[in-house]
Protein backbone atom coordinates (compact mmCIF):
# COMPACT_ATOMS: atom_id res chain seq x y z
CA UNK A 1 0.00 0.00 0.00
CA UNK A 2 1.73 3.28 -1.03
CA UNK A 3 1.25 6.54 1.25
CA UNK A 4 0.24 9.52 0.16
CA UNK A 5 3.43 11.85 -1.52
CA UNK A 6 3.22 14.83 0.83
CA UNK A 7 2.85 18.08 -0.40
CA UNK A 8 5.87 20.40 -0.31
CA UNK A 9 6.04 23.26 2.09
CA UNK A 10 4.85 26.22 0.00
CA UNK A 11 7.25 29.18 -1.10
CA UNK A 12 5.63 31.47 0.62
CA UNK A 13 6.13 29.98 3.98
CA UNK A 14 9.99 29.00 2.62
CA UNK A 15 10.37 32.41 1.58
CA UNK A 16 8.81 33.64 5.32
CA UNK A 17 10.66 31.11 7.41
CA UNK A 18 14.54 32.18 5.78
CA UNK A 19 14.04 35.84 6.02
CA UNK A 20 12.82 35.28 9.50
CA UNK A 21 15.69 32.97 10.13
CA UNK A 22 18.08 35.39 8.86
CA UNK A 23 16.93 38.22 10.36
CA UNK A 24 16.60 36.33 14.02
CA UNK A 25 20.37 35.36 13.21
CA UNK A 26 21.36 39.13 12.87
CA UNK A 27 19.36 40.62 15.60
CA UNK A 28 20.18 38.18 18.20
CA UNK A 29 24.13 38.16 17.26
CA UNK A 30 23.51 42.53 18.07
CA UNK A 31 21.84 41.72 20.91
CA UNK A 32 24.71 39.35 22.21
CA UNK A 33 27.24 42.28 20.89
CA UNK A 34 25.29 44.87 23.03
CA UNK A 35 24.90 42.46 25.98
CA UNK A 36 29.17 42.31 25.85
CA UNK A 37 29.56 45.69 25.31
CA UNK A 38 27.41 47.15 27.40
CA UNK A 39 28.68 44.84 30.26
CA UNK A 40 32.45 45.50 29.00
CA UNK A 41 31.68 48.91 29.40
CA UNK A 42 30.00 49.04 32.83
CA UNK A 43 32.27 47.22 34.45
CA UNK A 44 35.39 48.95 32.99
CA UNK A 45 33.49 52.12 34.85
CA UNK A 46 33.31 50.00 37.88
CA UNK A 47 37.08 48.90 38.16
CA UNK A 48 38.05 52.20 37.47
CA UNK A 49 35.83 53.59 39.83
CA UNK A 50 37.02 50.72 42.37
CA UNK A 51 40.82 51.33 41.64
CA UNK A 52 40.02 55.24 42.40
CA UNK A 53 38.58 54.52 45.49
CA UNK A 54 40.95 52.46 46.80
CA UNK A 55 43.12 54.91 46.64
CA UNK A 56 41.45 57.78 48.07
CA UNK A 57 40.54 55.46 50.96
CA UNK A 58 44.54 53.94 51.34
CA UNK A 59 45.68 57.83 51.48
CA UNK A 60 42.29 58.68 54.29
CA UNK A 61 43.40 55.84 56.46
CA UNK A 62 47.48 56.77 56.18
CA UNK A 63 47.05 60.24 56.65
CA UNK A 64 44.72 59.41 59.90
CA UNK A 65 45.95 56.54 62.07
CA UNK A 66 44.17 55.15 64.99
CA UNK A 67 41.21 53.47 65.75
CA UNK A 68 38.76 56.55 65.28
CA UNK A 69 39.97 57.09 61.42
CA UNK A 70 36.89 56.93 58.91
CA UNK A 71 37.25 55.88 55.12
CA UNK A 72 35.21 58.47 53.02
CA UNK A 73 32.55 58.05 51.42
CA UNK A 74 31.80 56.70 47.81
CA UNK A 75 31.47 59.23 45.21
CA UNK A 76 29.91 57.80 42.81
CA UNK A 77 26.79 55.77 42.47
CA UNK A 78 26.27 52.21 44.61
CA UNK A 79 27.00 50.92 47.76
CA UNK A 80 30.66 50.77 49.82
CA UNK A 81 32.31 48.77 51.53
CA UNK A 82 36.03 49.32 53.28
CA UNK A 83 37.58 47.13 55.81
CA UNK A 84 41.14 46.78 57.45
CA UNK A 85 42.41 43.15 57.50
CA UNK A 86 45.85 42.20 59.49
CA UNK A 87 48.68 40.20 57.74
CA UNK A 88 47.14 37.58 59.61
CA UNK A 89 43.84 37.62 58.00
CA UNK A 90 41.87 39.19 61.23
CA UNK A 91 39.17 41.44 60.31
CA UNK A 92 40.43 45.09 62.12
CA UNK A 93 38.03 47.30 61.33
CA UNK A 94 34.80 47.58 58.83
CA UNK A 95 32.70 50.51 57.44
CA UNK A 96 30.15 50.54 54.81
CA UNK A 97 27.37 47.59 54.59
CA UNK A 98 26.48 44.74 56.82
CA UNK A 99 29.40 42.12 57.41
CA UNK A 100 27.88 39.59 56.45
CA UNK A 101 27.09 40.86 52.43
CA UNK A 102 30.81 40.71 52.33
CA UNK A 103 32.95 38.31 54.06
CA UNK A 104 36.35 39.13 54.52
CA UNK A 105 38.90 37.66 51.73
CA UNK A 106 40.89 35.03 51.96
CA UNK A 107 44.68 36.15 53.17
CA UNK A 108 45.82 34.77 49.83
CA UNK A 109 43.70 36.42 47.67
CA UNK A 110 44.55 39.70 49.42
CA UNK A 111 48.24 39.08 48.55
CA UNK A 112 47.55 37.95 44.77
CA UNK A 113 45.30 41.10 44.30
CA UNK A 114 47.50 43.59 46.35
CA UNK A 115 50.86 42.40 44.15
CA UNK A 116 48.66 42.89 40.77
CA UNK A 117 47.04 46.09 41.76
CA UNK A 118 44.14 44.44 39.79
CA UNK A 119 40.34 44.45 40.61
CA UNK A 120 38.41 41.30 41.43
CA UNK A 121 34.78 40.14 42.28
CA UNK A 122 35.07 39.30 46.07
CA UNK A 123 34.16 35.84 46.96
CA UNK A 124 30.51 35.31 48.65
CA UNK A 125 29.29 38.70 47.55
CA UNK A 126 28.63 41.28 44.32
CA UNK A 127 31.09 43.59 45.18
CA UNK A 128 34.62 44.80 42.97
CA UNK A 129 37.16 45.01 44.85
CA UNK A 130 40.89 45.90 45.07
CA UNK A 131 43.45 45.77 47.84
CA UNK A 132 46.58 47.78 49.33
CA UNK A 133 48.59 47.81 51.61
CA UNK A 134 48.63 50.41 55.05
CA UNK A 135 52.06 51.76 56.34
CA UNK A 136 51.48 49.24 59.31
CA UNK A 137 51.18 46.36 57.19
CA UNK A 138 47.51 45.89 57.26
CA UNK A 139 45.82 45.19 54.19
CA UNK A 140 43.13 47.86 53.64
CA UNK A 141 40.38 46.86 51.11
CA UNK A 142 37.75 48.53 49.18
CA UNK A 143 34.54 47.45 47.03
CA UNK A 144 32.14 48.81 45.43
CA UNK A 145 28.39 46.96 44.45
CA UNK A 146 27.60 45.96 41.16
CA UNK A 147 23.60 44.71 41.83
CA UNK A 148 23.06 48.32 40.37
CA UNK A 149 24.96 47.94 37.22
CA UNK A 150 23.45 44.12 37.17
CA UNK A 151 20.11 45.55 37.17
CA UNK A 152 20.79 47.90 34.16
CA UNK A 153 22.24 45.26 32.36
CA UNK A 154 19.16 43.27 33.23
CA UNK A 155 17.02 45.76 32.12
CA UNK A 156 18.79 46.36 28.85
CA UNK A 157 18.87 42.90 28.08
CA UNK A 158 14.97 42.58 28.60
CA UNK A 159 14.50 45.49 26.42
CA UNK A 160 16.54 44.60 23.55
CA UNK A 161 14.77 41.26 23.67
CA UNK A 162 11.60 42.87 23.47
CA UNK A 163 12.60 44.68 20.68
CA UNK A 164 13.70 41.86 18.81
CA UNK A 165 10.65 39.93 19.36
CA UNK A 166 8.36 42.45 18.34
CA UNK A 167 10.83 43.44 15.02
CA UNK A 168 10.49 39.75 14.19
CA UNK A 169 6.61 39.87 14.67
CA UNK A 170 6.32 42.98 12.76
CA UNK A 171 9.00 41.43 9.94
CA UNK A 172 6.88 38.30 9.62
CA UNK A 173 3.74 40.23 9.16
CA UNK A 174 4.77 42.27 6.84
CA UNK A 175 6.60 39.14 5.09
CA UNK A 176 3.32 37.26 4.92
CA UNK A 177 1.56 40.85 3.50
CA UNK A 178 4.10 41.51 0.93
CA UNK A 179 4.98 37.42 0.23
CA UNK A 180 0.81 37.05 -0.82
CA UNK A 181 1.16 40.11 -3.11
CA UNK A 182 4.12 39.07 -4.75
CA UNK A 183 3.15 35.72 -4.72
CA UNK A 184 -0.98 36.07 -5.89
CA UNK A 185 0.56 35.58 -9.90
CA UNK A 186 1.70 32.33 -8.69
CA UNK A 187 -1.64 31.83 -7.10
CA UNK A 188 -3.52 32.62 -10.41
CA UNK A 189 -1.31 30.69 -12.77
CA UNK A 190 -1.19 27.72 -10.29
CA UNK A 191 -5.80 28.06 -10.71
CA UNK A 192 -5.72 28.84 -14.14
CA UNK A 193 -3.33 25.75 -15.01
CA UNK A 194 -5.51 23.58 -12.78
CA UNK A 195 -8.62 24.90 -14.99
CA UNK A 196 -6.65 24.21 -18.34
CA UNK A 197 -5.48 20.69 -16.77
CA UNK A 198 -9.21 19.99 -16.29
CA UNK A 199 -10.14 20.68 -20.15
CA UNK A 200 -11.07 24.63 -20.30
CA UNK A 201 -8.54 26.02 -22.47
CA UNK A 202 -10.07 29.48 -22.68
CA UNK A 203 -8.54 30.29 -19.23
CA UNK A 204 -6.52 33.17 -19.25
CA UNK A 205 -4.20 34.58 -16.24
CA UNK A 206 -4.56 39.03 -15.60
CA UNK A 207 -1.01 39.75 -16.47
CA UNK A 208 0.36 41.28 -13.41
CA UNK A 209 2.50 44.16 -12.83
CA UNK A 210 3.38 44.02 -9.48
CA UNK A 211 7.03 42.75 -10.31
CA UNK A 212 9.26 42.27 -13.71
CA UNK A 213 9.08 38.30 -12.89
CA UNK A 214 5.36 38.38 -12.46
CA UNK A 215 4.79 40.19 -15.66
CA UNK A 216 7.46 38.39 -17.54
CA UNK A 217 5.59 34.93 -15.87
CA UNK A 218 2.04 35.66 -16.68
CA UNK A 219 2.26 37.02 -20.44
CA UNK A 220 4.86 33.77 -21.16
CA UNK A 221 2.17 31.52 -19.46
CA UNK A 222 -0.86 33.38 -21.24
CA UNK A 223 1.20 32.83 -24.77
CA UNK A 224 2.02 29.14 -24.00
CA UNK A 225 -1.87 28.56 -22.95
CA UNK A 226 -2.45 31.21 -26.75
CA UNK A 227 -0.37 28.36 -28.61
CA UNK A 228 -1.71 25.28 -27.11
CA UNK A 229 -5.40 26.47 -27.70
CA UNK A 230 -4.41 27.22 -30.82
CA UNK A 231 -2.56 23.77 -31.70
CA UNK A 232 -5.55 22.09 -30.04
CA UNK A 233 -8.05 24.02 -31.76
CA UNK A 234 -5.90 22.89 -35.37
CA UNK A 235 -6.16 19.95 -34.48
CA UNK A 236 -10.04 19.37 -33.68
CA UNK A 237 -10.57 21.16 -36.65
CA UNK A 238 -7.86 18.90 -38.80
CA UNK A 239 -9.65 15.96 -37.26
CA UNK A 240 -13.38 17.60 -38.21
CA UNK A 241 -11.95 18.30 -41.74
CA UNK A 242 -10.67 14.37 -42.18
CA UNK A 243 -14.08 13.20 -41.17
CA UNK A 244 -15.88 15.04 -43.22
CA UNK A 245 -13.39 14.22 -46.35
CA UNK A 246 -13.53 10.99 -45.61
CA UNK A 247 -17.11 10.47 -45.68
CA UNK A 248 -17.50 12.76 -48.61
CA UNK A 249 -14.63 10.60 -50.75
CA UNK A 250 -16.59 7.40 -49.89
CA UNK A 251 -19.77 8.90 -50.85
CA UNK A 252 -18.09 10.08 -54.27
CA UNK A 253 -16.88 6.86 -55.04
CA UNK A 254 -19.96 5.20 -53.94
CA UNK A 255 -21.89 6.28 -56.81
CA UNK A 256 -19.21 5.22 -59.74
CA UNK A 257 -18.91 2.07 -57.79
CA UNK A 258 -22.70 1.74 -57.90
CA UNK A 259 -22.86 1.82 -61.57
CA UNK A 260 -19.63 -0.43 -62.41
CA UNK A 261 -21.06 -2.75 -60.04
CA UNK A 262 -24.41 -2.70 -61.59
CA UNK A 263 -23.89 -2.91 -65.21
CA UNK A 264 -21.66 -5.79 -63.96
CA UNK A 265 -24.89 -7.41 -62.38
CA UNK A 266 -26.61 -7.10 -65.80
CA UNK A 267 -24.09 -8.64 -67.29
CA UNK A 268 -24.17 -11.55 -65.05
CA UNK A 269 -27.96 -12.15 -65.28
CA UNK A 270 -27.77 -11.82 -69.38
CA UNK A 271 -29.90 -8.52 -69.25
CA UNK A 272 -27.10 -7.02 -72.06
CA UNK A 273 -26.99 -9.82 -74.23
CA UNK A 274 -27.12 -7.40 -77.42
CA UNK A 275 -24.30 -5.76 -78.70
CA UNK A 276 -25.74 -2.01 -78.38
CA UNK A 277 -26.81 -2.56 -75.02
CA UNK A 278 -23.60 -4.20 -74.08
CA UNK A 279 -21.35 -1.61 -75.42
CA UNK A 280 -23.65 1.24 -74.19
CA UNK A 281 -23.13 -0.16 -70.62
CA UNK A 282 -19.42 -0.68 -71.31
CA UNK A 283 -18.59 3.04 -72.61
CA UNK A 284 -20.48 3.73 -68.55
CA UNK A 285 -18.39 1.63 -66.90
CA UNK A 286 -15.30 3.26 -69.00
CA UNK A 287 -16.73 6.41 -68.02
CA UNK A 288 -17.38 5.98 -64.48
CA UNK A 289 -14.46 4.40 -64.67
CA UNK A 290 -12.35 7.54 -65.94
CA UNK A 291 -14.20 9.51 -63.03
CA UNK A 292 -13.51 7.51 -60.16
CA UNK A 293 -9.78 7.53 -61.13
CA UNK A 294 -9.98 10.69 -61.62
CA UNK A 295 -11.29 11.76 -58.37
CA UNK A 296 -8.89 9.45 -56.88
CA UNK A 297 -6.25 11.50 -58.33
CA UNK A 298 -7.52 14.44 -56.95
CA UNK A 299 -7.53 12.78 -53.61
CA UNK A 300 -4.47 11.71 -54.01
CA UNK A 301 -3.34 15.67 -54.39
CA UNK A 302 -5.06 16.78 -51.28
CA UNK A 303 -3.44 13.89 -49.48
CA UNK A 304 -0.33 14.82 -50.77
CA UNK A 305 -0.51 18.96 -50.09
CA UNK A 306 -2.47 17.77 -46.57
CA UNK A 307 0.89 15.95 -45.80
CA UNK A 308 3.27 19.03 -45.86
CA UNK A 309 5.00 17.98 -49.26
CA UNK A 310 6.91 20.95 -50.46
CA UNK A 311 6.68 22.23 -53.70
CA UNK A 312 9.53 22.95 -56.14
CA UNK A 313 10.71 26.81 -55.85
CA UNK A 314 12.02 27.90 -59.12
CA UNK A 315 11.66 31.81 -60.74
CA UNK A 316 8.10 31.02 -63.10
CA UNK A 317 6.96 33.42 -65.90
CA UNK A 318 3.25 33.31 -65.12
CA UNK A 319 2.60 35.42 -68.55
CA UNK A 320 4.01 32.13 -71.16
CA UNK A 321 2.10 30.24 -68.57
CA UNK A 322 -1.37 31.61 -68.10
CA UNK A 323 -1.35 31.72 -72.36
CA UNK A 324 -0.59 28.30 -73.06
CA UNK A 325 -3.50 27.26 -71.05
CA UNK A 326 -6.05 29.27 -72.78
CA UNK A 327 -5.03 28.22 -75.85
CA UNK A 328 -4.73 24.93 -74.52
CA UNK A 329 -8.20 25.00 -72.91
CA UNK A 330 -9.72 26.93 -76.18
CA UNK A 331 -8.48 24.20 -78.18
CA UNK A 332 -9.99 21.28 -75.90
CA UNK A 333 -13.31 23.57 -75.75
CA UNK A 334 -14.28 25.54 -78.92
CA UNK A 335 -17.63 25.97 -77.70
CA UNK A 336 -16.50 28.49 -74.62
CA UNK A 337 -14.96 31.52 -75.68
CA UNK A 338 -11.71 32.23 -73.72
CA UNK A 339 -9.56 34.90 -74.37
CA UNK A 340 -6.43 36.80 -72.30
CA UNK A 341 -5.51 40.38 -72.49
CA UNK A 342 -1.77 39.39 -71.25
CA UNK A 343 1.58 41.17 -72.55
CA UNK A 344 3.50 38.41 -74.07
CA UNK A 345 6.66 40.97 -73.81
CA UNK A 346 6.36 41.42 -70.35
CA UNK A 347 7.87 39.51 -67.28
CA UNK A 348 5.61 38.27 -64.49
CA UNK A 349 7.69 36.38 -62.22
CA UNK A 350 7.12 34.18 -59.30
CA UNK A 351 8.83 31.49 -57.30
CA UNK A 352 6.97 28.25 -56.97
CA UNK A 353 6.65 24.99 -58.90
CA UNK A 354 5.74 25.73 -62.81
CA UNK A 355 4.18 22.86 -63.05
CA UNK A 356 1.44 23.52 -60.00
CA UNK A 357 1.02 26.39 -61.47
CA UNK A 358 0.03 25.36 -64.62
CA UNK A 359 -2.01 22.49 -62.80
CA UNK A 360 -4.08 25.29 -60.93
CA UNK A 361 -4.52 28.13 -64.13
CA UNK A 362 -5.95 25.02 -66.34
CA UNK A 363 -8.40 24.08 -62.97
CA UNK A 364 -9.83 27.61 -63.45
CA UNK A 365 -10.18 27.43 -66.59
CA UNK A 366 -11.94 23.93 -66.50
CA UNK A 367 -13.75 24.94 -63.79
CA UNK A 368 -15.50 27.56 -66.18
CA UNK A 369 -16.12 24.51 -68.40
CA UNK A 370 -17.65 22.80 -66.04
CA UNK A 371 -20.04 25.02 -65.08
CA UNK A 372 -20.92 27.29 -67.75
CA UNK A 373 -23.08 26.37 -70.78
CA UNK A 374 -21.64 26.23 -73.82
CA UNK A 375 -21.12 29.51 -75.48
CA UNK A 376 -19.78 31.17 -72.21
CA UNK A 377 -17.40 34.21 -72.96
CA UNK A 378 -14.54 34.60 -70.23
CA UNK A 379 -11.44 36.16 -70.10
CA UNK A 380 -8.20 36.33 -67.87
CA UNK A 381 -5.82 39.10 -67.46
CA UNK A 382 -2.39 39.30 -65.61
CA UNK A 383 -1.48 43.06 -64.06
CA UNK A 384 1.19 43.95 -60.88
CA UNK A 385 0.06 45.44 -57.93
CA UNK A 386 3.03 46.47 -55.19
CA UNK A 387 4.77 43.20 -54.66
CA UNK A 388 2.06 40.83 -55.98
CA UNK A 389 1.01 39.79 -59.39
CA UNK A 390 -3.13 39.05 -59.71
CA UNK A 391 -4.68 36.44 -62.05
CA UNK A 392 -7.93 37.73 -63.15
CA UNK A 393 -10.39 35.29 -64.43
CA UNK A 394 -14.15 36.60 -65.60
CA UNK A 395 -16.48 35.03 -67.26
CA UNK A 396 -20.10 36.01 -67.95
CA UNK A 397 -21.69 32.41 -67.21
CA UNK A 398 -24.67 32.47 -63.86
CA UNK A 399 -21.89 33.60 -61.40
CA UNK A 400 -22.15 32.22 -57.98
CA UNK A 401 -24.70 33.50 -55.12
CA UNK A 402 -23.01 35.92 -52.85
CA UNK A 403 -24.06 33.67 -49.86
CA UNK A 404 -22.17 30.86 -51.21
CA UNK A 405 -18.40 32.69 -52.38
CA UNK A 406 -17.05 31.77 -49.00
CA UNK A 407 -17.71 28.16 -49.21
CA UNK A 408 -16.75 27.40 -53.11
CA UNK A 409 -13.15 26.66 -52.31
CA UNK A 410 -14.24 23.91 -49.73
CA UNK A 411 -13.65 20.49 -50.47
CA UNK A 412 -16.54 18.51 -52.07
CA UNK A 413 -18.34 21.74 -52.20
CA UNK A 414 -21.04 21.61 -55.45
CA UNK A 415 -23.08 24.73 -55.39
CA UNK A 416 -25.44 23.29 -57.70
CA UNK A 417 -24.87 18.77 -57.60
CA UNK A 418 -27.73 18.70 -60.30
CA UNK A 419 -26.21 20.74 -62.89
CA UNK A 420 -22.40 20.24 -61.41
CA UNK A 421 -20.38 17.58 -63.52
CA UNK A 422 -17.30 17.56 -61.39
CA UNK A 423 -16.04 16.29 -57.78
CA UNK A 424 -16.34 19.28 -56.09
CA UNK A 425 -12.39 19.14 -55.48
CA UNK A 426 -11.58 21.31 -58.18
CA UNK A 427 -11.33 24.98 -56.57
CA UNK A 428 -10.32 23.63 -53.32
CA UNK A 429 -7.37 22.58 -54.92
CA UNK A 430 -6.87 25.22 -56.39
CA UNK A 431 -7.00 27.12 -52.93
CA UNK A 432 -4.44 24.59 -51.66
CA UNK A 433 -1.42 25.07 -54.73
CA UNK A 434 -2.12 29.16 -54.17
CA UNK A 435 -1.74 28.90 -50.20
CA UNK A 436 1.30 26.60 -51.07
CA UNK A 437 2.93 29.37 -52.82
CA UNK A 438 1.99 31.59 -50.10
CA UNK A 439 -0.43 33.53 -52.42
CA UNK A 440 -4.08 33.84 -51.62
CA UNK A 441 -7.75 33.45 -54.03
CA UNK A 442 -11.00 34.89 -53.16
CA UNK A 443 -13.81 35.44 -55.30
CA UNK A 444 -14.64 39.11 -56.07
CA UNK A 445 -18.07 40.58 -55.91
CA UNK A 446 -19.32 41.01 -59.53
CA UNK A 447 -22.74 42.26 -61.33
CA UNK A 448 -21.42 39.49 -64.25
CA UNK A 449 -20.83 35.95 -64.23
CA UNK A 450 -18.14 34.66 -61.82
CA UNK A 451 -14.71 36.84 -60.71
CA UNK A 452 -12.00 34.81 -59.82
CA UNK A 453 -8.81 36.86 -58.62
CA UNK A 454 -5.36 34.99 -57.81
CA UNK A 455 -2.29 36.99 -55.92
CA UNK A 456 1.14 35.49 -55.79
CA UNK A 457 4.20 37.15 -54.59
CA UNK A 458 6.27 38.50 -56.85
CA UNK A 459 9.75 37.59 -57.47
CA UNK A 460 12.40 40.62 -57.24
CA UNK A 461 15.09 40.14 -60.38
CA UNK A 462 18.29 42.87 -60.05
CA UNK A 463 17.78 44.57 -63.42
CA UNK A 464 21.30 43.43 -64.63
CA UNK A 465 21.00 39.99 -63.79
CA UNK A 466 18.76 37.58 -66.50
CA UNK A 467 16.49 35.75 -65.10
CA UNK A 468 16.20 32.25 -65.43
CA UNK A 469 12.73 30.67 -64.85
CA UNK A 470 10.89 27.59 -66.23
CA UNK A 471 9.88 27.33 -69.70
CA UNK A 472 5.72 26.93 -69.44
CA UNK A 473 6.18 24.82 -72.74
CA UNK A 474 8.02 22.25 -70.40
CA UNK A 475 5.86 22.26 -67.67
CA UNK A 476 2.98 21.31 -69.99
CA UNK A 477 4.56 18.53 -71.59
CA UNK A 478 5.57 17.30 -68.00
CA UNK A 479 1.92 17.99 -67.29
CA UNK A 480 0.77 15.95 -70.52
Amino acid sequence: MTTPEQPPRSLRTKLVVAVLTAASIGLVAALAVTIVGVNSFMYSRLTTQTTNYLRLLADELTAHPGPGRRPPPLVARGEWVAMVVTPSGELKQYWGGKPAKVPTPPLGLLRTITADQSVVRLPGSSFLGSATTLPDGDYVVGAVSTEDYDQIAHRIVVAVSLIVVLVLTVLALVLLQLSKRWLRPLESVVGTARSIAEGDLSQRVEVADSTYEAYSLTRSFNTMVARLQDSFTRRQRAEDRLRRFVASAGHELRTPLAAISGYAQLAQLGALDEREQFQAAMRRVSGETKRMAALIDELLLLAELDRGRPCEAEPVDLGPLCIDAVHDAQAAAPEWLLRHDIDPHRSYLVTGDAFRLRQTVTNLLANIRAHTPAGTRAEVWLSTTGTEHQLDIIDDGPGIDPGLRERVFERFFQADPDRSAGSGLGLSIVAELIQRHGGAIEVMPTDRGCWIRVRLPALKVPPETPAEFAKPSEAGSTAG
